[in-house]
């Protein structure tokens, strides 16, 4: 759909803007004594550090848009009792897209963005963590850089 791609190249063009804007505040905590200010700016300070921990929130997620499909399939658990996608063994903290049934959806369903994380006996789908990951439909992407 074109307003979804024209959106998502909008969002793609704000990055180099969100990137510059995170090294500005970086280097203002690096080199500002917060004690030394007077009490309108701590408040300007911290309404940016705030408006820095979202940015960078925002940033992942336009980062999360540039990716591209590294491999597609469907999850099984390996005899080491974690869970490979055609190979690729994932382990906690792994990012992965996890496949959603919906009927009402054009395709039947979407990819879910999410990591896998272990919990006492098995890992489990952060986003979907009631969801069972063996034989569930699922995808990695990567960065064009990390290509």
């Amino acid at each position: 759909m074109k307003l979804v791609e024209d959106t998502v190249e909008s969002y793609r063009k704000a990055d180099s803007t969100i990137k510059r804007l995170l090294k500005e505040m970086d280097e203002l905590m690096d080199n500002i004594n917060i004690f030394n200010l007077n009490s309108e700016d701590v408040q300007k300070y911290f309404t940016l550090y705030k408006a820095k921990l979202r940015l960078e929130e925002a940033y992942s997620s336009i980062v999360d848009l540039n990716k591209e499909i590294q491999l597609e399939g469907y999850l099984r658990k390996n005899n080491r009792g974690r869970y490979e996608l055609n190979g690729f063994e994932l382990t906690s903290g792994g990012l992965i897209d996890i496949w959603r049934d919906d009927p009402e959806m054009k395709d039947g369903g979407y990819y879910v963005p999410s990591r896998i994380e272990h919990h006492a006996t098995d890992y489990y789908c952060v986003d979907m963590p009631e969801a069972m990951l063996e034989g569930l439909k699922a995808r990695n992407r990567v960065s064009p850089l990390s290509n």
